[in-house]
């Protein structure tokens, strides 16, 4: 099987900015480096993942251990469908035209496969949305029909109590009917994305706003050093999200 060329994190970074898709492809060693802030909010985020997994027991774990092992899983995946012998596959990967994509859980109820994925947020937002319609594309296209997809995110009504109760803590939200609606759109982005991956060198796009939403760049130092007025950059005070790094607080303590 042919190596993937799009993955859904680089879906969504090359529908933000173009240039930033290129330059992690072709010159990766620009990117600026996490700070430990950023670290630790990406591990915390994992974190609810494996909660929301707990809610479907019984299944099976296809995380690959190292990117060498993508198709390895993809090929894994297809089978254990097949075979029928779970109802329930964590971290699923698929791949269809040289894209690739890990879903977070993926069951089985009444012979019909749905789609699950968890999100570190209080709310659905657009990018979650064209998320799982990256991901929606990528897997009914590899054969696999979905009776529906869902958004899995944190309910900001929870109260806590001396025990966690799964059932509560997350908000299950079909977006069927908008992931079907953006399928155009991902078609014609995949194509532009992966000429842009083609070209011989990175597009001409300037800095500006996109360089911050929906996501801070990781390569603002490079493309922003010889830019005189940072004034964007310096007064850019994303929306705190203090509430949301409570909530999972609660959690650790009360699952420790």
């Amino acid at each position: 099987m042919e190596r993937h060329i799009l993955s859904k994190s680089t879906f969504i970074r090359g529908n933000q900015c173009l240039k930033s898709l290129y330059l992690n492809k072709k010159r990766p060693f620009l990117r600026d480096k996490l700070s430990p802030e950023q670290l630790a909010k990406f591990k915390r985020g994992s974190r609810l993942g494996l909660l929301a997994q707990q809610l479907f027991p019984g299944g099976i774990d296809l995380t690959p251990r190292s990117p060498s092992q993508y198709q390895k899983r993809v090929l894994e995946t297809t089978e254990i469908i097949r075979q029928g012998k779970y109802d329930t596959l964590n971290e699923a990967v698929f791949q269809f035209d040289q894209l690739l994509i890990m879903l977070d859980i993926l069951n089985r109820k009444d012979d019909e496969w749905f789609g699950y994925e968890v999100k570190s947020s209080l709310k659905i937002s657009d990018t979650y949305l064209l998320d799982a319609a990256f991901q929606y594309y990528v897997i009914t296209n590899s054969g696999l029909k979905l009776k529906d997809m869902f958004l899995v995110y944190v309910n900001k009504d929870y109260s806590f109590e001396e025990e966690l109760r799964l059932d509560d803590i997350f908000i299950f939200e079909s977006v069927l009917e908008k992931v079907l609606e953006l399928q155009d759109y991902v078609k014609e982005k995949v194509i532009e994305e992966k000429a842009t991956l083609h070209l011989n060198s990175s597009p001409q796009i300037d800095v500006g706003e996109h360089c911050l939403h929906p996501y801070p760049c990781d390569f603002i130092g490079h493309c922003w050093k010889n830019v005189s007025d940072k004034s964007l950059i310096e007064s850019y005070n994303p929306s705190s999200n203090e509430e949301f790094y409570e909530f999972l607080d609660k959690i650790e303590q009360m699952d420790a």
